[in-house]
C-alpha cells in the first residue's frame, strides 16, 4: 500500500529545514533576507510560498499529496499567534499537503513526527 511522504519542517527567520521522514533527505532553503520581520517568522507570505514550495519539490519523492509538520523555531516566546499558525498551515497546504500540522515544542524524533500530524488539531 502507498503511503504519502511524511516532511518535518523547521521553520526559522532566514530558513525552511526541510526533512522527509521515509527517505530521511535533508534539504534547507534559504529566505530572501529582505523579507525578515524582527516579530514574525513569516514576514511576506508570497516570498516564503515561493521559497517554500521550492522546498517541498527538493524533498518530496511519493505520488501521494505529503503529510507536513511545520515547527517553528525562533520568535516564538509565548506561543505562536492563531494567525502565525494560519500561515504557516497555508505554506504547507499550498505545496500540495494534505494534512498539515503545527507543532510547538522541543525538537521530534523521526517516530514522533507522523504521531504529531495524526494528532494536531486546528486552533
Amino acid at each position: 500500500m502507498l503511503s504519502p511522504d511524511v516532511i518535518y519542517v523547521k521553520v526559522y527567520a532566514d530558513r525552511f529545514v526541510l526533512k522527509n521522514m521515509e527517505s530521511s533527505e535533508v534539504v534547507e532553503i534559504r529566505r530572501d533576507p529582505k523579507f525578515k520581520s524582527p516579530r514574525t517568522l513569516i514576514g511576506h507570505f508570497v516570498s516564503a510560498d515561493t521559497e517554500f514550495r521550492e522546498g517541498i519539490k527538493k524533498v518530496r519523492r511519493g505520488l501521494l499529496a505529503p503529510w507536513v509538520l511545520m515547527h517553528p523555531m525562533e520568535l516564538i516566546e509565548g506561543g505562536i499567534t492563531q494567525v502565525e499558525s494560519r500561515a504557516l498551515i497555508e505554506l504547507a497546504a499550498g505545496a500540495g499537503a494534505r494534512r498539515v500540522g503545527v507543532w510547538e515544542g522541543k525538537v521530534l524524533f523521526d517516530d514522533h513526527v507522523r504521531k504529531a500530524i495524526l494528532e494536531y488539531k486546528h486552533a
